[in-house]
C-alpha cells in the first residue's frame, strides 16, 4: 500500500482535528438548546397549570370552569394543550381545550396516578408526542388530580431541522476545511518541493549547488540551512579526498618509479655479484621508503576516520619527550646538531601515550631535518594552567607566517630557499597536529627566539 504524501497527511490531520472538535462541540451545542426548549416547554406547562388550578370550580359531581372564554384561559389558537381533572377513582371530571387534530389523545393516555405525578414526556398510539404535568389537588374537601398537557411535536420539529442544519453544517464546514488545508499546506510544502528538485541535481560532481533559502529563520529554512551546511563539509571532504589521493599517486609513484628503473637497470645490464648486491640494496630502500609512506598513510587515515580511538591515561610529558629524544638522538648526532633538554618533572596530562610519542617524535624528526649543521634544537616545557607544554625550539631557516596553516595538510611542503634537498614526504607535521587533537590538545607552530621554528605541543592536564 502506497503511504499518502505529506501534503495528504497533513490535509486529513487538519479535516480529523477539526471534525473532532466540532462534533463535541455541536453535539453539547444541541443538548442545551434541547434543555433550553424543554425547560421552556416545562415553565409554559406550570404556568397553565396555575391557571387551571384558579379556574376550575366545582360543579356538583363534576367539574366546570369559571368563564367559557377561551380568551380568559390563554390558550393559542391551534389547540396546542389543554386540561384534564380526574378524581380519586380515575374517573374523568373535565375537559378542556382538547386537540381538535386529534381528539383521541387524551383518551389514550393513561390515568394520573402518584407514580405518575409530576413532568413527563408521553408516546400516543397515534405517535404524537405529549409533555405532562399531573398533580394532586384538593378541590372543596375532595381529592382530584389535575393535568395540563401541551404537544412537543413543534418543539421537536424545530430540534429536528436544527439538527439537521448541523449535520449538513458540520461536514461542509470540514470539507471547506480540508479544501483550504490542502492548499495552504501544498503552499507551505513549496519550499521543500523547490529543495527536493535542487536536491536531485546536488551530484559528486555538483556539490557547489545548494538548496534555495526563502526565509533562513522558519524551519523549512532552518532544514535547508542545515543540509547546506551538510553539503558544505562533504564538498571540502570530497575536494580533502581527491588532493589526497593526487598528492598521494604523486608521492608514490616517485619510490615505484625508482624502484622500477633500478629493476630495468639490474636486468638490462650485466652485472657482477656486487653490483647486483648494490641494485638489490637501492630497490631494498625505495621499497621502506614506500612502506613507511604507506603506513604513514594508514595511520593518518584511521586516526582521522576514528577507527582508532585514543587510550586516554595518565602520562609524564617530561618523561616521555626525553625519551623520544633518547631515541632520535643518533640521527641528531649524524646531521652534526645537538639537543638540549630543559624539562621540569613532572609534566603531567591526560593523553595517550603513543599518539604523544609519535607526536613529539615527529616534530623533532622535522627540525633536525631543517637545522644546519653546528646549530642547537631546544626541547624544553612548561605547566600553565589547566594544560603541559612540550616546547621544541630550531634554529632553522623556519616557516613563513603564510605557510603556517598549509604545513598541518598533508604532502604539503615548504619551498624556501636552502630546503628542497631535504627529504620527507610531508606527513609528518599532519601526524603531529592529529594526533594532538584527537587527544584534546593544541598543536601551534611559531616563530623561535632564533628565528627558527618553534613548536608547541599543548595537552590537558588529568
Amino acid at each position: 500500500m502506497r503511504t499518502p504524501t505529506l501534503r495528504t497527511r497533513l490535509t486529513i490531520w487538519f479535516a480529523a482535528s477539526l471534525l473532532l472538535i466540532l462534533a463535541p462541540c455541536f453535539g453539547a451545542l444541541l443538548w442545551v438548546e434541547w434543555r433550553t426548549m424543554r425547560e421552556a416547554l416545562d415553565h409554559h406547562l406550570r404556568e397553565d397549570l396555575e391557571v387551571a388550578a384558579e379556574m376550575i370550580v366545582p360543579a356538583g359531581a363534576a367539574v366546570t370552569w369559571r368563564t367559557p372564554s377561551d380568551r380568559d384561559l390563554g390558550y393559542d389558537g391551534a389547540r396546542q394543550r389543554w386540561v384534564e381533572v380526574y378524581g380519586a377513582q380515575g374517573e374523568s371530571l373535565y375537559l378542556r381545550g382538547l386537540p381538535a387534530w386529534n381528539p383521541a389523545i387524551p383518551a389514550s393516555m393513561p390515568l394520573p396516578h402518584a407514580a405518575a405525578a409530576g413532568l413527563q414526556t408521553i408516546r400516543t398510539p397515534a405517535g404524537a408526542h405529549v409533555r405532562v404535568l399531573s398533580v394532586s389537588r384538593t378541590l372543596e374537601g375532595r381529592r382530584i388530580w389535575l393535568r395540563v398537557a401541551r404537544t412537543e411535536d413543534p418543539l421537536r420539529q424545530d430540534f429536528r431541522r436544527l439538527l439537521l442544519l448541523f449535520a449538513g453544517g458540520v461536514p461542509l464546514a470540514v470539507l471547506v476545511a480540508a479544501t483550504a488545508g490542502y492548499v495552504i499546506s501544498g503552499w507551505m510544502l513549496t519550499p521543500l518541493a523547490r529543495m527536493a528538485d535542487q536536491a536531485r541535481v546536488i551530484s559528486a560532481d555538483r556539490l557547489s549547488e545548494r538548496l534555495p533559502i526563502e526565509n533562513p529563520t522558519d524551519e523549512l529554512g532552518m532544514l535547508a540551512v542545515v543540509f547546506n551546511d551538510t553539503f558544505s563539509r562533504l564538498e571540502a571532504s570530497f575536494a580533502h579526498l581527491k588532493r589526497f589521493t593526487a598528492d598521494a599517486s604523486h608521492e608514490l609513484r616517485t619510490p615505484l618509479t625508482a624502484l622500477k628503473s633500478v629493476g630495468e637497470v639490474g636486468l638490462r645490464e650485466s652485472m657482477t655479484p656486487a653490483e647486483y648486491r648494490e641494485v638489490i640494496g637501492s630497490m631494498l630502500e625505495e621499497a621502506d621508503r614506500l612502506a613507511a609512506l604507506v603506513d604513514t598513510l594508514l595511520t593518518l587515515s584511521r586516526w582521522e576516520s576514528g577507527r582508532t580511538r585514543p587510550s586516554f591515561s595518565a602520562l609524564d610529558l617530561a618523561e616521555v619527550a626525553r625519551e623520544v629524544v633518547e631515541r632520535i638522538g643518533i640521527l641528531a648526532e649524524d646531521g652534526g646538531v645537538a639537543i638540549d633538554v630543559d624539562l621540569p618533572a613532572p609534566l603531567p596530562a591526560l593523553a595517550d601515550p603513543s599518539m604523544v610519542r609519535q607526536a613529539i617524535l615527529n616534530v623533532l624528526d622535522n627540525a633536525i631535518k631543517f637545522t644546519p649543521a653546528g646549530r642547537r634544537i631546544r626541547v624544553w616545557g612548561e605547566t600553565t594552567g589547566g594544560v603541559s607544554r612540550v616546547v621544541v625550539d630550531d634554529e632553522g631557516p623556519g616557516i613563513p607566517v603564510e605557510e603556517r596553516s598549509r604545513v598541518l595538510d598533508r604532502f604539503y611542503r615548504v619551498t624556501t630557499d636552502g630546503t628542497s634537498h631535504v627529504p620527507g614526504t610531508g606527513l609528518g607535521l599532519s601526524i603531529v597536529h592529529r594526533a594532538i587533537v584527537i587527544n584534546h590538545g593544541r598543536f601551534l607552530l611559531t616563530e623561535s627566539p632564533t628565528k627558527g621554528t618553534r613548536a608547541v605541543l599543548e595537552l590537558p592536564r588529568p
